[in-house]
């Protein structure tokens, strides 16, 4: 088949910018966004830009992705939502964002709870559970949204994640060391060349993690 699917969970907390990054996935405007307040689920067949440099004798070149992008609430009262948004879709990846010009101990306690609500999936005994976590193959990316604000420096953007955020990122690889952890800098709302590349980037790593090409 030539249609392959792809399904993320997005989440962060409220106003970092997740709405607006599957608005850009899906090619919607971005305008009139407003803080989400429940779940929602995003469906749009698309191409990955990425699929373009390739040669016209592979497959990869024709291929579509069936993307299900999981906008979760960001809200703190709202942050159990994401424990029943993990368990109800099954997602490939785990989308964390991160807004720099915010509070970092929210957003650090945000992440804490990503990989607290994640390891209540996989079983109810939490022994049990965090044996599991270390065979699991799940895929971590944190995202540091508005680069923007930064100077569009990812030097940056790394040291935002090395002084603020590098204990909780460390502690969530060493619960999971078999599943993937990455990182990317962007701005949402940029809608130049380069920076749909950073984004598609985002996506042709969570599709290379699944799919192996």
């Amino acid at each position: 088949m030539l249609t392959r699917d792809l399904s993320v969970t997005i989440l962060g907390n409220t106003g970092v910018g997740k709405t607006t990054l599957i608005r850009r996935l899906t090619g919607e405007k971005l305008e009139d966004i407003s803080p989400t307040t429940s779940i929602e689920v995003h469906q749009k067949t698309i191409r990955l830009r990425s699929q373009s440099i390739k040669s016209s004798f592979s497959i990869e070149k024709y291929r579509n992705y069936r993307v299900r992008a999981i906008d979760c609430p960001g809200d703190m009262s709202l942050w159990p939502y994401w424990k029943k948004a993990l368990a109800d879709y099954n997602t490939n990846g785990i989308i964390f964002m991160i807004d720099p010009t915010q509070d970092s101990k929210v957003q650090i306690d945000a992440l804490t709870q990503v990989s607290n609500y994640f390891l209540m999936t996989l079983d109810d005994d939490v022994v049990r559970a965090e044996r599991k976590a270390r065979k699991v193959k799940a895929i971590f990316f944190l995202v540091v949204n508005k680069v923007d604000l930064l100077d569009y420096s990812k030097g940056k953007a790394d040291q935002v994640i090395r002084e603020n955020y590098q204990t909780a990122w460390n502690h969530l690889k060493e619960r999971y060391p078999n599943s993937g952890h990455y990182w990317e800098t962007i701005s949402a709302t940029d809608e130049s060349e380069q920076m749909y590349e950073s984004i598609d980037g985002i996506f042709e790593t969570i599709k290379r993690e699944i799919y192996g090409d």
